[in-house]
């Protein structure tokens, strides 16, 4: 249970720095006139594909993260029985 609480919030601190760095990353082009308004074109794909990969990932891992906490506290306040 440890590590799947673990591996969940690591997946969502990893999925928050990607999106993060794709904001900051069309931040920068968009700041030197880059315009990646079409996924038709040749402009770069990946930070879309990250980005939505990351927003999807988010809301996943965090009710993951909850929902395994909530079990840890339930499982620790449950007595384990002597059979």
């Amino acid at each position: 249970m440890k590590r799947w609480i673990i591996s969940a919030a690591i997946t969502l601190g990893l999925a928050i720095i990607a999106l993060l760095g794709v904001i900051g990353y069309t931040a920068v082009g968009r700041a030197r006139g880059e315009s990646w308004s079409s996924l038709n074109g040749p402009e770069p794909v990946w930070p879309a594909v990250i980005g939505f990969g990351a927003m999807y990932i988010i809301p996943t891992a965090a009710v993951v993260l909850v929902a395994l906490i909530a079990i840890a506290v339930v499982r620790a306040y449950i007595p384990k029985s002597r059979a």
